[in-house]
Formats: structure tokens, sequence, C-alpha cells
């Protein structure tokens, strides 16, 4: 007597893939609509369409309209910002700086943080944005 047994196919079933791929799409569309990593006070921030990722060891200056500097939501002066930034700098080389100013904050405001941030060792610190786009009807005239 010879006894054969009949092996089944192996089958994938596509029904689950599709409800893991789907919680997985829900996953990241939500954490990306997450806006934890910039800090600070609230300020009146210019628009922008495209924008950079924020990364962790972010540490985020802002510039008020009255040219008040904070570091995340502390006031401070500049010799104040300096040490800090230099001290966050020595102990991880890798952190990136955002200056968030005010729409209203003169240029050499910007230029002033910027210097000193430079002068402390910032290497390229980056600009804030507000995260919201430029209505289409908004014409950029660049001149």
């Amino acid at each position: 007597m010879n006894l054969q047994i009949q092996r089944k196919r192996p089958r994938i079933e596509l029904v689950p893939m599709i409800d893991v791929l789907f919680f997985i799409v829900v996953f990241f569309m939500l954490f990306a609509t997450l806006n934890g990593a910039q800090t600070g006070i609230p300020i009146n921030l210019p628009k922008a369409l495209h924008l950079g990722n924020v990364v962790e060891n972010t540490i985020v200056i802002s510039i008020t309209g009255d040219a008040r500097i904070y570091l995340g939501k502390q006031s401070m002066g500049l010799d104040q910002l300096k040490q800090q930034v230099k001290t966050e700098l020595q102990n991880n080389p890798e952190t990136r700086i955002i200056v968030r100013p005010d729409a209203v904050v003169t240029y050499q405001k910007i230029v002033t943080v910027m210097d000193a941030l430079a002068s402390v060792g910032a290497e390229k610190p980056l600009l804030g944005v507000d995260r919201q786009q430029i209505p289409n009807s908004t014409k950029l005239n660049i001149n």
C-alpha cells in the first residue's frame, strides 16, 4: 500500500496585510501633523510653501516684534544667549539651531542674533517660518 499525502500550496492572505498597511499609513499621517519639535513663545512668523524637516536636538531662538530674544520660553539678553548656545553646542555639537523672528523684526536684529550665534560656533542656523501655506491668490513679488 502506497500512501500519498497531498500537500497544500501555502496561501498568502492579503486582507490582514492590507489592514496592517492601512494602520501604518494612518499612524504616519497623524504623526506628521504633530508640531511638537518647535517650542518657544508664540510669534507671528512669515509664511512658507516648502520647509525642511525638524529633527531632534533642536533649540529654538525666538525674536519678538519688540526685539526681545527668547531661548525656548526664557527671555534673555544677547550675552546670555551666546553662553547658553555655547554650552549646548559643547554638550552636543550636532544640535541644530532655529531662529524664529517675528515677521516685523528688522533685518539688522536678525543679523545681530545670527552673528552672535556664529561667534560661539553655531554653524548654519536655520530661520523658522510658519508651517501654513501661502494662499494661491497671494503673489510674491521679489525684485
